[in-house]
């Protein structure tokens, strides 16, 4: 995979956040004139509704559905082809992985690999308590938001994907942000332990809270999503 080299990083960077270049933010009245992918609308969908079921933390269902609100209207989609960084080569394990764990799974893993080719994927920045090698073993993407496969300046929905036995660095939020895992994974919240979390466990970190997570035998897999801040 072509790796993106990007700017130093900064102390008490948010390290999901590593933008290579100044977005080419889109107009607020050209919000809602395209009409979105349909795997990407079904995986939105579907994605969605685990975040704000029942069983999930009610601080993250309010982000989440912050988010959902805006996506029902569409930003500027990109054209489809082009020439774009490869998806991680460890990818197709999470996903093959989630799709067995669950009828509800299938449907999000289909999705999911239906659209890993069109993102580009950058190699994560390190950071405080990173793996050795994690400039190797770490990627993310953004689906909808700044630089994504929908572009608009009001939200993100991004993904991380992560080899086996990687730890991301620790770093501090700078928004309200919700989590979805689609793998096994550990996470730490602020200055808690450490917990493991299965695939589907829902959770949030608040705006200036370090944020810590890891997998082990399998790789990691998750979405996020947020409220941008206004400009």
């Amino acid at each position: 995979m072509a790796r993106v080299v990007g700017r130093p990083i900064k102390p008490g960077a948010d390290l999901l956040l590593n933008d290579d270049e100044k977005p080419a933010y889109i107009r607020l009245h050209d919000i809602g004139r395209e009409r979105r992918s349909r795997p990407l609308q079904e995986f939105l969908n579907d994605i969605g509704g685990l975040m704000l079921s029942a069983e999930a933390p009610a601080v993250a269902s309010f982000v989440a559905g912050k988010v959902l609100q805006r996506l029902l209207k569409t930003g500027k989609v990109r054209p489809e082809g082009g020439s774009l960084p490869g998806a991680p080569e460890g990818l197709d394990d999470a996903i093959g992985h989630l799709a067995k764990s669950g009828r509800k799974y299938e449907a999000i893993a289909s999705q999911f690999q239906s659209l890993a080719d069109q993102l580009l994927w950058r190699r994560g920045r390190s950071g405080p308590f990173a793996s050795l090698n994690f400039g190797d073993t770490h990627s993310h993407a953004v689906l909808v938001g700044p630089g994504g496969m929908e572009e608009r300046a009001d939200l993100r929905v991004g993904v991380i994907y992560m080899d086996r036995y990687t730890r991301f660095p620790d770093h501090v939020q700078t928004q309200p942000r919700a989590f979805i895992l689609l793998s096994p994974g550990e996470i730490r919240l602020g200055d808690s332990e450490w917990f493991s979390a299965a695939i589907g466990t829902v959770f949030a970190n608040d705006a200036g809270q370090s944020f810590a997570i890891r997998c082990t035998a399998r790789p990691l897999l998750a979405v996020w999503c947020q409220v941008e801040p206004e400009r």
